[in-house]
């Protein structure tokens, strides 16, 4: 998220997750703060998340229901295996 965070909303970005299985193309819409949901519980967590607006889905070998326009959070729990900017430039490998 702090590589991302560089970033304006409205960003393209291409992101990837396992070795290119699913590539889809967007624009960054919004970073903001969440929860795991276990307030209270001894697992609780606070982190970061973004969301991307899907732009075209370049490939999806997975077959998970994607659309263009739909909204995909970005953190910790989908985590991707790389993340471009339009220009080709990596700015984030996992």
């Amino acid at each position: 998220m702090k590589i991302i965070g560089r970033y304006p909303n409205g960003t393209f970005f291409k992101v990837s997750w396992g070795l290119r299985e699913i590539i889809i193309e967007g624009v960054l819409d919004t970073i903001y703060e969440t929860d795991n949901g276990l307030e209270g519980d001894e697992g609780y967590q606070e982190y970061f998340a973004c969301v991307f607006r899907v732009n075209r889905i370049v490939q999806n070998l997975d077959s998970l229901d994607l659309k263009q326009g739909q909204l995909i959070e970005i953190s910790k729990y989908n985590s991707p295996s790389s993340i471009e900017l339009e220009d080709g430039t990596v700015i984030w490998q996992r």
